[in-house]
């Protein structure tokens, strides 16, 4: 974690969130300084944190995962720069692995993350589409609904490799056109 006197201003904010987050549910990342941070026009939520995050310190595309290049691969296909963005975790607490594979949110952390939500996106006011990445992630829509209801929620299969090459319709639907379209129209018809 940054220290809060070495933060960028565009981050800063959103570190704080992440600092009362990791206060009350323990091992919240950072949001990556190299995103637009408030400035962000789109926000991305995955499902939990990566493993990954715990060497980085923070939510990002550059960790160094299939995940992470998958994301990367379908932000890159966006008409929007680096800065239009920022990624985060619907609940962004690391969960306690299980047998060795990484821990499955609980009811309890969904509807934790749910409550904290509003905070967050009281923190974006710039942001116009959001793009939920999963299940877990979707879970959170009537959540994002009743507190922005100004916003363009766009559903993407999880970005995971695993989740990828089990459904080639998923990895059609994340890397085609239609999609990329759709937010790219999404993003246009906000900006009026």
């Amino acid at each position: 974690m940054m220290a809060p006197d070495r933060q960028p201003a565009h981050v800063a904010p959103l570190n704080r969130f992440a600092a009362v987050l990791r206060a009350r549910h323990g091992d919240v990342p950072d949001f990556d300084p190299l995103d637009g941070g408030i400035a962000a026009r789109l926000l991305v939520l995955l499902e939990t944190p990566g493993p990954a995050s715990v060497s980085t310190g923070t939510t990002s595309r550059d960790n160094p995962t299939r995940t992470a290049r998958n994301l990367t691969r379908f932000l890159d296909g966006l008409p929007l720069s680096r800065w239009d963005t920022v990624i985060w975790n619907a609940v962004p607490w690391r969960l306690p692995r299980r047998g060795g594979k990484l821990g499955r949110p609980t009811r309890m952390d969904i509807e934790a993350a749910a409550r904290d939500l509003p905070a967050l996106l009281a923190l974006l006011p710039r942001v116009q589409v959001v793009v939920l990445a999963g299940r877990v992630a979707q879970s959170l829509r009537p959540a994002l609904d009743a507190a922005r209801p100004d916003l363009t929620v766009i559903a993407i299969p999880h970005p995971s490799p695993t989740h990828l090459a089990a459904s080639p319709a998923a990895r059609e639907h994340l890397f085609g056109e239609g999609l990329r379209r759709q937010i790219a129209v999404a993003i246009a018809d906000d900006a009026r």
